[in-house]
Order: C-alpha cells, then structure tokens, then sequence
C-alpha cells in the first residue's frame, strides 16, 4: 500500500510540473479565453436580435455556452448588447442589416 501511494504521489507532482510547464508555453492563449467568452455571446446575440429578428429568448439559447455569463444587458434604443463573462464585459453595437453587429472598443 505504501508503494502505491508513493507511486500517486510521483504520478501526481509530474502531472503537476507538465501541467505548469504547458501552462507557461500556451499562456499568451490562456489569457485570451476571458475575453472569448463574453465577445463571442455578445456578438452572437446581437446579430441573432438585431440582424435576424429572432425573439431575446431563442437569441439567449443560441448564443448560450458552457461557462455561464455573469452580466447581460440588452439596449434596445442604443441597439447593443453588453455581456460581462470572467470578469470582462464586452458590448457589440448593431451597424446595418448589410454589415450586422461589430464589437465596440478593443481588447487588450
């Protein structure tokens, strides 16, 4: 039994090392994954509302994804849609029925 455990324990410490060392090589894309988040459901929802006309309830399920958004806001007289997901918000404002919705401002 104490040889298994031992064995655990160097499984888990190298699976922990790996995991880091991945970590610190892909962390320029880890970083991005928040903003994926709350840009891709708002820009989403705001051309399934505004371009196509479908109803805020069908817009919400299309739009919807694994990790839940925290925040939404829906401005229909400014036509945008702001979304905050992993603490970053992120609004996408309705252009024309030809262009369809832009993201507003720029992620950093």
């Amino acid at each position: 039994m104490k040889k298994f455990i031992k064995i655990l324990i160097i499984a888990l410490a190298i699976s922990l090392i790996a995991g880091s060392a991945w970590a610190v090589a892909n962390w320029k894309h880890l970083s991005s994954f928040p903003h994926i988040i709350s840009s891709f459901y708002s820009k989403e929802f705001c051309s399934c509302y505004f371009v196509v006309g479908r109803s805020e309830a069908f817009c919400h399920n299309y739009a919807r994804q694994y990790v839940p958004i925290s925040e939404f806001v829906l401005n229909e007289e400014e036509k945008s849609v702001t979304v905050t997901g992993l603490g970053i918000s992120t609004t996408s404002v309705f252009e024309s029925i030809a262009y369809g919705c832009r993201i507003q401002g720029t992620v950093q």
